[in-house]
């Protein structure tokens, strides 16, 4: 059997493969955007609200969060970067950003001037439909959001997010069928979902005593125990992702054809 291929672009050609069949040409276009790493801490800022953006930012490992501080600072959390998530070029084309993007956990990025994107897209339409499909993605998980916050109780918000960060993860080989590693406190659930830690807490408890979900505090590994029946509860219906994985093979076989 011969050696795998493994390369940092391996987790955003799977990421886009599942949208859009990529060439040799273009898995090594996205080989060269992804041959130069750069790390933040946990807590650290990668775009800063109100300032000049002028970079994109491809995320390799680690999870991060767009947000915005209130006037009377609190934060909102928006949304969750994960691994495969590409961000900062919509905020490269306004004159400042108009919202923030922090590490949540330790990270690994390939940074690249917003301008090489859109020349990438300009010469290569399948990786134009993938940006533009991810972005797609982006704003339905957003929209997502807005009705979790608007319309839906604390249990619901949360069965719907757990479920959602499973299937985001799955899409990149980085869950299993059923679980996945959740290094979210309460309080950063609290900021995402609009509750209090309080609420937040006692949601866990319910989740956990009505045997939807396990979760370990020391390991932070989450297991989704009745996927159907939470989904139900929650009223999470998975379409939104637009999400078609492509096979092992098929991934295999992309990857020894760079």
């Amino acid at each position: 059997m011969g050696e795998k291929h493994t390369s940092n672009a391996d987790i955003f050609i799977t990421k886009f493969s599942s949208h859009v069949a990529l060439s040799a040409a273009e898995m090594q276009t996205l080989e060269a955007l992804t041959r130069d790493c750069m790390t933040f801490d946990e807590n650290e800022d990668v775009i800063h609200e109100a300032e000049k953006n002028s970079s994109a930012y491809l995320l390799q490992s680690g999870w991060a969060i767009r947000y915005k501080i209130v006037p009377n600072g609190g934060r909102q959390i928006i949304s969750f970067l994960l691994p495969g998530d590409i961000f900062g070029f919509q905020e490269s084309l306004f004159d400042l950003s108009d919202d923030s993007v922090q590490a949540l956990t330790p990270i690994r990025v390939h940074r690249t001037p917003a301008d090489r994107i859109a020349e990438i897209c300009e010469q290569s339409s399948n990786l134009s439909h993938a940006l533009t499909w991810s972005r797609a993605r982006e704003q339905a998980i957003l929209m997502e959001q807005i009705v979790r916050l608007g319309r839906r109780n604390a249990y619901e918000r949360l069965g719907h997010l757990l479920l959602e960060l499973l299937h985001r993860l799955q899409l990149v080989d980085k869950a299993g069928r059923s679980d996945y590693v959740l290094p979210l406190t309460q309080e950063v659930l609290a900021d995402t979902l609009g509750l209090s830690i309080v609420h937040v807490n006692r949601t866990l408890r319910k989740l956990r005593s009505d045997r939807m979900i396990e979760l370990d505090p020391k390991t932070r590994h989450l297991k989704i125990i009745d996927q159907e029946t939470l989904s139900e509860r929650s009223g999470y219906d998975r379409a939104f992702l637009d999400q078609s994985l492509p096979s092992p093979g098929e991934r295999l076989a992309a990857r020894r054809a760079i």
